[in-house]
Formats: structure tokens, sequence, C-alpha cells
């Protein structure tokens, strides 16, 4: 099972991801935040494989999370889910060391994919 840390500042979007995921076999969501200070703090406590980790919160943003965690716990993978299409994002987020991003307008058709991608890239 790959434990699953959700992090997004709207709980309605959190609860769509968790649904949509509660479908897909083999993953397991073990916790979910509301900012990056927040994503930090879960992750040292629940040790998730996967974080699922918004770009644009209130707080900490998602990419110094992102670098954060990295830092911390350079084995944790971590998705970029935004609802931004940039390339500034996209590289933004590569730089501090996530590990892939999708779009949220797309999550249906691409977060699978992308998480399959980025457990078989580190397995």
């Amino acid at each position: 099972m790959i434990k699953t840390l959700i992090v997004d500042d709207n709980p309605n979007f959190r609860k769509r991801v968790r649904d949509f995921l509660d479908t897909a076999e083999g993953l397991e969501v073990i916790g979910e935040a509301s900012d990056g200070e927040q994503a930090i703090s879960k992750a040292r406590e629940l040790k998730p494989d996967l974080v699922l980790m918004d770009v644009r919160m209130g707080g900490m943003n998602g990419l110094n999370a992102t670098q954060r965690l990295k830092d911390e716990i350079p084995e944790v993978d971590i998705i970029i889910l935004s609802k931004y299409d940039l390339h500034e994002y996209r590289e933004a987020a590569r730089s501090r060391g996530a590990n892939g991003y999708v779009v949220k307008m797309n999550m249906v058709d691409d977060l699978l994919p992308t998480i399959q991608r980025v457990m078989i890239d580190q397995g």
C-alpha cells in the first residue's frame, strides 16, 4: 500500500482527492493537511510514501513545503496538484524536489498514471 498524505487548503478538494483515491487499488490516504506547515508536521508524524501537495495555500506554500520535506525526508515522493498549468510552476516544483506535477482539472485522467510513474521511478 502506498501511504498518501493530501495537502490542500480547500477541504472540498481534499475530499474529492480522497474519494478518488479510495477507488484506486494500492493507495491508502493516511492523513490530510491544509497548509505547508501542517504538511511537514503530518509527514513527520505519519511517514507517508507519497504527498499530494497544492502549490498555492495560505501560510507556507506548497513549493516551500516541498523543499522542506525533501530536505527532511528525502525518500518521500511529492506530486504537486495545481489549478495552474504554468511552465514556471512546473519548473519551480521540479527545482524544489517534486517528483511530478498534475493540473487539478486533469486529475481524473492524469493523477493515477503520474503516481504509477513516480512510484516506479523511485522503486
